[in-house]
């Protein structure tokens, strides 16, 4: 929905340019200048219109309201549309009959693009997924609002109590009715197959949460580098069977985020890499 209101705010825009300034009596288009012009204001107005949407809505639905508000999510399904449609984003889903019935979960997913954050809010609507994510996400003009208000926890990695602070936050949040999202490696690693070790110290969030975790494989297809816009971009969700509390709460972070590990990377042709972490 969204996504085509953002559409139709471009395709007006850009043919009232092309009909107010380049107006024959034949009908005829003929100034190259005038339509590369109106076609550039026609996304300007429509990133312009994208924003005054993500203001107004954050201040009717979103301020002041739960983190795990269905329809609060539902609204942030929308944005997260935006980016899917743009980039032709087809994603294929595995495994998700594993997913526990209720919201109180943790996801530990490996990190491949910036699009994870949006195909992983698409692709399971039904449940009020949350991030843990980098400081800087609050410096994206009102997508920081909006991540906070679904219960997203920003991590700062040159503040060692705030990261201590944010362990716990994570683990409240999800306490409360949010799924959480974790990338243990920390940061996106774009080459296809490859595996960065993973942060032991995320693995902190799931001993000290007392829910299950869900570990997540996310994999690009192999073409994903060599497509240009507009080829779609294609993805493989693979969803594992949940680790019940029970089954990894003796485990030290070390000893957790080797299991975890193990299983992600068992549906990637993965490629060691030896970057310490």
């Amino acid at each position: 929905m969204l996504t085509s209101f953002l559409l139709i705010i471009n395709i007006v825009v850009t043919f009232l340019g092309i009909y107010i300034f380049d107006y024959q009596p034949d009908g005829a288009v003929n100034n190259l200048l005038v339509i590369f012009l109106s076609i550039v204001v026609g996304i300007i107005s429509a990133f312009i219109g994208a924003i005054i949407f993500l203001e107004i809505s954050y201040a009717i639905f979103a301020k002041g309201k739960p983190n795990n508000s269905k329809f609060k999510h539902k609204i942030a399904k929308q944005i997260v549309s935006v980016p899917i449609h743009l980039f032709n984003v087809r994603t294929k889903v595995i495994g998700k009959e594993n997913l526990p019935k209720d919201y109180n979960f943790l996801i530990y997913a490996n990190h491949t693009s910036e699009l994870d954050i949006s195909i992983l809010m698409y692709k399971l609507p039904e449940y009020p997924i949350a991030f843990l994510a980098k400081q800087a996400v609050l410096g994206y003009l009102s997508i920081g609002k909006w991540a906070l208000s679904i219960g997203c926890v920003m991590l700062d990695r040159d503040n060692n109590r705030k990261g201590v602070d944010a362990v716990s936050q994570v683990a409240e949040n999800v306490n409360n009715g949010s799924t959480m999202v974790v990338f243990p490696e920390g940061t996106i690693k774009k080459e296809i197959g490859k595996l960065l070790k993973f942060r032991r110290g995320s693995f902190k969030i799931a001993l000290g949460s007392g829910v299950p975790l869900v570990p997540v494989t996310i994999v690009k297809d192999e073409k994903y580098n060599k497509g240009f816009w507009p080829m779609p971009k294609k993805f493989t969700i693979v969803i594992h069977q949940p680790l019940p509390y029970d089954e990894y709460k003796n485990l030290n972070s070390t000893k957790l985020s080797e299991k975890v590990r193990v299983i992600i990377k068992s549906e990637l042709n993965w490629e060691e890499d030896q970057k310490e972490v």
